[in-house]
């Protein structure tokens, strides 16, 4: 087994969001201690962690502090597990202290790379994208490759960079390292300290009999587990089924830039518990909650699955933008129940297409800037009719196909030919649109007879079968024009109470080609569209 380990020496702060002159306290009875270094000191100076609070107020009075907290650290490292997910498994995330005064908490995540470095290109190649990987959860970090988890954490902690591959070789690098860096109690250090044993190398040394006698059975066992040479038991990490994350504010917050920051790191999260279980989502739920009353509940859809952290916090981002809260905000929470599989070619698929990405991001920030209500696009219609082929519906609605249409009237004249799916009209006014037209006729040759083909144009070429793009919003009367070629019938709408008996040509106009109909109940000429 080949393990990669990030010690986090920060985390105890970084889960709080707090900055780095901010001192987080550890407790245990009356004991108060830093657990992180707090920079900022006197004459600028760091506070080492592991200071006890009296000695670290004699250096600086005006120190500010926050209470350790536990809870939010281990969502922390949860959520910093789950993006490690995609370079190995299993993945451990732990917190190993001793339940003593003035113990530092060393905050871990590892994950068994063997497996996965030819898909990486080597532990060099991969040891680089985890790191790069960090560069987004602004955190600090040490990073440690071992064949076991403990050494692996050594090396971190010691900020040993040079991976260690080989079991075999795992006593000459770890020879001249201190005990200090093994998560033994400081009663344990102190005692081999005492009789000269300081140093990893000068336990290896040592008979191991002899060290289980006279310092306790977990010493020699845990340096065979350090060595590789006793299996290591762990407890690897599995995303829940549902996610659900928080973030506890320090005070009330009632403006939305105050509240950026923790939404950014609950949708840092999402998008590592997406990864982690190889889905993807369209929904989510944020809720802003209150000290009094019920939490004020922002849902959203997206219009396509995403696990992109950067996606998520926009569109929220927006929402709250437009509908801040109207009262105080305590604590942030982000839910998701539904989920969407995806495969590795379904991944690679969604790489490919940046663009309809982004045409989907755009669309997603108008919603959330302007209100859906507010926003409409076309879509297609089931009916024959250029005018009623189309309709406006809200952003936030899938494109579907239109429903069948119904059956065209018999007639023996032409076959309709193939149109390209246009833009149709904005729902007032006259402008730009386009026929919004399926693709198939309006008119059927007889029984047991196959539709006539429309004849070569003139000089060769092919017929023009598109639509235009600009059609009237009601077709205008005009005098009968010079039509070209054989016509096109439409015969529909019988069923509607609204019927079509219409011969579609394409003409010229000027310096322009128009789309002209003759209505074949009144025998009169109309203008539908014009082409550019």
């Amino acid at each position: 087994m080949l393990w990669l380990c990030l010690d986090f020496p920060a985390l105890g702060r970084e889960a709080l969001g707090v900055e780095a002159s901010v001192a987080v306290l550890g407790a245990h009875g009356s004991h108060r201690w830093l657990i992180t270094e707090v920079a900022g000191g006197p004459a600028g100076k760091t506070l080492p962690a592991g200071l006890s609070l009296a000695e670290a107020r004699s250096r600086s009075p005006e120190l500010p502090t926050r209470p350790r907290q536990p809870e939010a650290e281990r969502e922390q490292l949860e959520a910093l597990a789950h993006a490690l997910y995609r370079f190995g498994s299993p993945v451990v995330a732990e917190v190993l202290e001793p339940a003593e005064p003035f113990a530092l908490p060393r905050w871990r995540v590892s994950v068994e790379i063997g497996a996965s470095l030819s898909l990486f290109g080597g532990v060099e190649a991969l040891r680089e994208q985890v790191l790069l990987d960090l560069l987004d959860w602004h955190c600090a970090a040490r990073l440690g490759i071992a064949p076991s988890r403990l050494a692996a954490g050594v090396l971190a902690e010691a900020g040993e960079t040079t991976p260690c591959l080989r079991a075999e070789d795992l006593p000459t690098r770890l020879n001249p390292l201190p005990i200090g860096l093994l998560p033994w109690p400081a009663a344990t250090r102190d005692a081999l300290a005492s009789v000269g044993l300081a140093r990893l190398g000068a336990l290896f040394a040592a008979p191991p009999e002899t060290l289980r006698q006279r310092f306790g059975a977990e010493v020699p066992r845990d340096l065979e587990r350090l060595l590789a040479r006793r299996a290591e038991p762990y407890r690897a990490i599995e995303p829940p089924p549902v996610f659900a994350a928080r973030f506890e504010l320090h005070g009330e917050v009632d403006n939305v830039e105050t509240l950026l920051f923790p939404l950014k790191r609950l949708t840092q999260r999402y998008a590592a518990y997406l990864s982690a279980r190889a889905v993807t989502a369209m929904h989510c739920r944020l809720e802003l909650r209150h000290d009094l009353g019920a939490p004020t509940v922002v849902p959203l859809q997206l219009l396509s699955p995403s696990r992109d952290a950067g996606r998520w916090f926009e569109i929220l981002r927006e929402r709250l933008y437009r509908q801040p809260p109207n009262r105080a905000v305590r604590e942030l929470h982000l839910s998701a129940t539904d989920f969407l599989p995806i495969s590795g070619s379904q991944a690679a698929l969604f790489d490919a297409h940046r663009l309809s990405r982004e045409r989907q991001a755009l669309l997603e920030k108008l919603i959330a800037r302007y209100g859906e209500p507010n926003l409409w696009r076309p879509a297609l219609r089931g009916d024959h009719r250029p005018e009623r082929a189309w309709a406006a519906t809200g952003l936030g609605q899938p494109v579907v196909s239109p429903p069948p249409l119904p059956p065209a009237a018999t007639s023996p004249l032409l076959q309709r030919g193939d149109s390209s799916d246009a833009l149709p009209p904005p729902p007032a006014g006259e402008g730009w649109g386009g026929g919004g037209l399926r693709k198939q006729s309006t008119t059927q040759g007889p029984p047991n007879r196959p539709p006539p083909s429309l004849p070569p144009p003139a000089g060769g070429g092919t017929h023009p079968r598109r639509r235009p793009l600009w059609l009237l919003r009601q077709a205008k009367p005009i005098a009968q024009p010079p039509a070209e070629g054989l016509p096109e019938r439409i015969e529909t709408g019988w069923w509607d109470g609204a019927p079509a008996h219409r011969d579609y040509h394409r003409v010229t106009l000027g310096e322009r080609s128009g789309w002209v109909y003759r209505d074949l109940d009144d025998g009169r000429w109309y203008l539908q569209g014009l082409w550019e």
